[in-house]
C-alpha cells in the first residue's frame, strides 16, 4: 500500500484530472447583470430635485449600500488590496499557477493550510455558491472545489476585464458581520465614503478580507505586517488604533435622517430610490424649528398653495418618536371657518351679521343677558354660542361639504384628523376654494373639488388675517386650537405656503407653537416676501356702520348683491327655548305612565313654522299665528336625537341636540302622540 503522502497526491491528479467541462463551461454572469443585480439593503428618500432625505434599511439579512465604482475607490484601499490578496492580479489570467502549485505542495505536507486564491477565483466563489467556502458543511473548500474554482475564474477573466473584476469583488467581499461591499463596511467602521479613506481604513479593511471577524487585536497585528510590505510602517500605529475603536462599535445608523417618518409610509423594496415633492431647505427650515421649542412633542407639515405638494412633512423632531403629523387628534374649532363660509356663500350671513352671544362670556354678569357681535368678531374670537348658531344655520350642509375632502364630519362640526387633512383643508382656504388632496410623490391624477366659492373663502380669509400690534392686516391666515394649555394646533397660510403644526409639552406651549408655525412661514418666504392676497371680482367692500354702535364702524367685505352699509339689531331670531342643545333628558317616568309627554317649546317663531326630529315632520306646525310661540309635544324614546325647528319654506332656522333617558321600549313613537299643543 502507497505511504499516506503518494496516496494524497494521486488524489489530487486523480481529481483535477476528472474536473468537469460543464464546470469548465459554467455559464459566467455578465458584468452589468452582476452590477445590477447587487441590490441595496436599505431604502432612500429623496427630495424632489434628488438630494437624499432619509435611509430606511429593509433587508434584515444583509448590510450592504449602492455600488461604487473603481474611479470612486481610495487609491491607497486597491494598492492594500492587491497586496494583502493578490500582488500578481494583472499579470495572471485568472490563476496564479506559481502559487497555486505551491499551495497544493505545501497542504499536502503541512497540516496548517495555505490558500492561493486570486481575486478572480474569490470572486467566482461570491458569484457561485457551489464555490463558497465550506460548501455542504465543510470547513474549507476540497481540493475539487478548488480546481472547479480555478477554472471559473479563468472563464470569468476570458468575459470581463481587470478592472471589471476588481470592482465587483470590492463591492460584494463580505467584511465584518453582516457587511457586505466596501461601501457599507467603509461608512459602518469609519463612518466614510470609499473613497475618503486613508492608508490606516484601507489596512484594517484588507487584512479583514481574510478573517472578517477575527479580534481587533488580531486584525491590528495584520495590519501592520500588511503596512510593513507595502512599505509603509508607520501606518501601523494607527491602523492598530482604528482596529480597537470601531471594529467593535459601528455606526449602523441611517446616513440620512431629515425625514425620517415619511421613509417609513412610503419606502417598501430593499434598493429603492423614492422621489418625494419634499423640498430639502423647507424639511430642515420645519425639523430645526421644532427641534427649537425644545423637550415637547411636535409634528409640523407645509404644503405648497399651487400643487397641493408636500414640501415637508416632519412627524416628530427626533426619528425615535412616534409620527405625531399622522395621529388622529380633535380638530376643535379649527373646521369653523368653514362652518362660516358655507353660511357667506349661502348667504345665511355676512361678515357684518350680529349673532348673539351670552354676556356671561365677556363679565360676571346674569347669565340670561345678551350681547350682541358680529359673524367677524365671533370668528375672530372664536365665540361659542354665536358658532354653535352658525353650525345649526349649516345643517346638513356642513357634512356634505367635507365629503368633498372625503372627510366624514357630522353637523357638530367635529372630527379626529392629521396634520395633512388639517392643512390640505386650509389650503383650499388660500387657493380660492378649490380642495386638492395633499400628495407626496409626484404624479398620479387628482381632480380639484370646490369646497367654498372664491367670495366666501376670501372672506373668511380675510377674518383670520394676522393683524400686527397696530391693527394693520398682515399676510398671514392663522388660526389656533388650543384644548388645555398643554396641546395645542395651528393652521394657516400664506399667498404661497400652508402650514400645520401640532405641539404639546409644558405650560407655555401655545405661545412656542405659535412662535414656531411663524418661525416656519418666514423663512419659507425669506427670499420672496408674502404679499395679501386679492380680492376675487364677486366681491365688494362697504363701509359699515352698526346701530346701536355694538362695534366701531369699518369697511366690510361682502359678497356682491349681500352688502349692507348699516347693521341694526335683529328684531326677533326664532330659537328653540327647550329642550337645550346638549340636555339630557329625564323620561324614567314612562315606566309609570304610559301617557307621559315632554314638550317642545319655541320662541318668536314665524307664521308656518314647523318642528323636525331626527329627520321626520313633528305634528302639522306650531299651532301659533302671531309667532310668539309654538309648543309640540312627543313620547319620549331613550337615546339621542336631533331636533330642528323650520321655517314655512323649509329653510333651517334652529337646531338642538340632546339625549333622553328612558324605560327601554319597543314601541315606537306614534304620530298621533305628536300632534303640536296649541298655545
Amino acid at each position: 500500500m502507497l505511504p499516506a503522502p503518494f496516496r494524497r497526491f494521486a488524489l489530487i491528479l486523480l481529481i483535477a484530472g476528472s474536473a468537469t467541462a460543464a464546470r469548465a463551461t459554467q455559464p459566467i454572469p455578465a458584468f452589468a447583470e452582476v452590477k445590477a443585480g447587487a441590490t441595496p439593503s436599505v431604502g432612500v428618500l429623496l427630495a424632489r430635485d434628488g438630494t437624499p432625505l432619509s435611509e430606511r434599511r429593509l433587508d434584515p439579512r444583509v448590510r450592504r449600500l449602492e455600488w461604487v465604482g473603481l474611479a470612486n475607490l481610495s487609491p491607497a484601499l486597491k494598492e492594500a488590496l492587491l497586496a494583502a490578496e493578490d500582488k500578481r492580479f494583472f499579470e495572471h489570467s485568472g490563476v496564479d499557477w506559481r502559487a497555486f502549485a505551491g499551495s497544493l505542495w505545501h497542504n499536502l505536507w503541512y497540516d496548517r493550510k495555505r490558500g492561493a486564491s486570486t481575486l478572480s477565483m474569490q470572486l467566482a466563489g461570491l458569484l457561485d455558491p457551489e464555490l463558497a467556502l465550506g460548501r455542504d458543511g465543510a470547513p474549507r473548500r476540497s481540493i475539487g472545489q478548488k480546481w472547479d474554482q480555478a477554472l471559473a475564474a479563468q472563464a470569468l477573466e476570458n468575459r470581463w476585464t481587470k478592472e471589471q473584476i476588481l470592482e465587483a469583488y470590492l463591492n460584494l467581499a463580505p467584511f465584518r458581520g453582516d457587511l457586505q461591499g466596501v461601501h457599507a463596511a467603509s461608512r459602518a467602521l469609519f463612518g466614510k465614503g470609499p473613497g475618503e479613506l486613508g492608508r490606516p481604513e484601507a489596512l484594517v479593511l484588507a487584512v479583514l478580507l481574510r478573517g472578517p471577524n477575527a479580534k481587533a487585536d488580531v486584525v491590528g497585528r495584520r495590519a501592520c505586517v500588511l503596512a510593513e510590505r507595502i512599505g509603509s510602517p508607520s501606518a501601523c500605529g494607527p491602523a492598530r488604533r482604528l482596529a480597537d475603536a470601531t471594529l467593535d462599535r459601528q455606526h449602523l445608523g441611517p446616513r440620512w435622517e431629515l425625514a425620517p417618518h415619511l421613509a417609513r409610509q412610503l419606502l417598501q423594496q430593499p434598493g429603492e430610490r423614492l422621489v418625494t415633492t419634499l423640498d430639502a431647505d423647507a424639511q430642515r427650515l420645519t425639523l430645526a424649528a421644532l427641534r427649537r421649542l425644545g423637550p415637547t412633542d411636535a409634528a409640523a407639515v407645509v404644503i405648497d398653495n399651487a400643487s397641493a405638494d408636500v414640501l415637508a412633512y416632519v412627524g416628530a423632531p427626533d426619528a425615535a418618536q412616534a409620527d405625531h403629523a399622522a395621529i388622529l387628534r380633535s380638530s376643535g374649532n379649527l373646521l369653523l371657518p368653514f362652518v362660516y363660509g358655507i353660511a357667506i356663500e349661502r348667504r345665511q350671513l355676512t361678515a357684518a351679521t350680529l349673532l348673539d352671544d351670552s354676556l356671561s362670556n365677556h363679565a360676571p354678569t346674569n347669565p340670561d343677558e345678551r350681547l350682541w357681535v358680529s359673524a367677524r368678531r365671533a370668528l375672530g374670537e372664536n365665540l361659542s354660542e354665536p358658532s354653535q348658531a352658525v353650525l345649526r344655520m349649516v345643517g346638513e350642509q356642513l357634512p356634505e361639504r367635507f365629503r368633498v375632502a372625503d372627510l366624514d364630519v357630522g353637523r357638530s362640526g367635529q372630527a379626529d384628523l392629521g396634520l395633512l387633512a388639517i392643512a390640505g383643508l386650509y389650503r383650499s382656504l388660500g387657493n380660492g376654494g378649490l380642495w386638492l388632496a395633499p400628495r407626496s410623490t409626484p404624479g398620479g391624477e387628482r381632480v380639484a373639488r370646490r369646497m367654498l366659492r372664491p367670495e366666501a373663502g376670501f372672506i373668511v380669509g380675510d377674518i383670520l388675517t394676522e393683524l400686527d400690534p397696530e391693527g394693520m392686516p398682515q399676510p398671514f391666515v392663522i388660526r389656533q386650537y388650543v384644548p388645555d394649555g398643554r396641546e395645542t394646533l395651528v393652521a394657516g397660510f400664506s399667498d404661497r405656503y400652508t402650514v400645520a403644526l401640532w405641539s404639546a409639552g409644558a405650560r407655555g406651549t401655545p405661545a412656542q407653537a405659535n412662535a414656531a408655525w411663524h418661525e416656519i412661514l418666514r423663512g419659507l418666504h425669506r427670499n420672496q416676501p408674502a404679499v395679501r392676497p386679492v380680492p376675487p371680482a364677486g366681491v365688494v367692500s362697504t363701509l359699515v356702520v352698526f346701530e346701536p354702535p355694538v362695534e366701531s364702524p369699518r369697511r366690510e367685505w361682502f359678497i356682491r348683491g349681500t352688502e349692507v352699509e348699516r347693521v341694526a339689531l335683529p328684531r326677533s331670531l326664532p330659537r328653540i327655548a327647550w329642550p337645550a342643545n346638549g340636555m339630557l333628558v329625564d323620561a324614567l317616568a314612562l315606566a309609570g305612565d304610559p301617557g307621559f309627554r315632554i314638550h317642545f317649546e319655541g320662541s318668536r317663531l314665524p307664521p308656518g313654522a314647523w318642528w323636525r326630529l331626527n329627520g321626520e315632520r313633528v305634528g302639522n306646525g306650531n299651532g301659533s299665528t302671531n309667532g310668539n310661540g309654538g309648543r309640540a309635544s312627543w313620547r319620549p324614546v331613550a337615546g339621542r336625537h336631533v331636533l330642528d325647528l323650520m321655517a314655512a319654506d323649509g329653510q333651517l332656522l334652529d337646531s338642538v341636540t340632546f339625549a333622553v333617558r328612558a324605560p327601554l321600549d319597543d314601541e315606537p313613537s306614534k304620530p298621533a302622540d305628536q300632534q303640536p299643543d296649541r298655545q
